[in-house]
């Protein structure tokens, strides 16, 4: 979905959705909310070309069509959209975030399921972007609190908060990662 930037006057906003991958050359931000949920951002600062995906899941069950809901489809596709622009993997900065403790146990009894998405999608997300040799330059993961992320796709600069019940006008402040 495409709106109005409120963090700019003019500018572009997408909000990108969970199970989605986008990347663009336009002059624009992205912004996605996250909670056990992992957003990957490249940026390529020499093509200018930014691109985030929104990872829900950890990997697809045995069966099931791969979608990008899933973190061991979403990266690979993420990259390869980045290199029908050309750009090099070296030449990518890259930043992870998410992966909160948001929906904790899958299951009611603990001995059944300590599983936790959050820190699972954060181990494939990592995983996957070891097997691609990617070097990641910054992160803020983990915790028990959901994120915003926007990304300037025309600088690279991420601006990331952390979510607060029922506060929804502070400003996005520089990630530190």
């Amino acid at each position: 979905m495409v709106e109005v930037n409120p963090f700019g006057p003019t500018r572009k906003n997408y909000h990108l959705q969970p199970g989605e991958v986008f990347v663009t050359t336009e002059d624009m931000m992205i912004t996605t909310v996250l909670g056990s949920c992992v957003a990957v951002c490249l940026f390529d600062p020499e093509r200018l070309v930014a691109g985030m995906n929104h990872v829900m899941l950890p990997r697809m069950a045995p069966g099931q069509s791969p979608s990008t809901r899933f973190g061991n489809v979403a990266s690979f596709v993420l990259l390869e959209m980045m290199r029908e622009h050309r750009c090099s993997p070296q030449n990518l900065q890259v930043h992870v975030f998410g992966g909160a403790n948001g929906l904790g146990r899958l299951s009611a009894d603990p001995e059944k399921s300590t599983m936790q998405v959050g820190r699972s999608n954060l181990e494939v997300t990592f995983n996957v972007l070891k097997k691609l040799n990617i070097k990641i330059d910054g992160q803020d993961v983990g915790g028990d609190t959901g994120r915003r992320v926007q990304m300037d796709c025309r600088t690279g600069e991420i601006r990331m908060e952390f979510l607060r019940r029922f506060d929804f006008t502070h400003e996005l402040q520089p990630a530190k990662v």
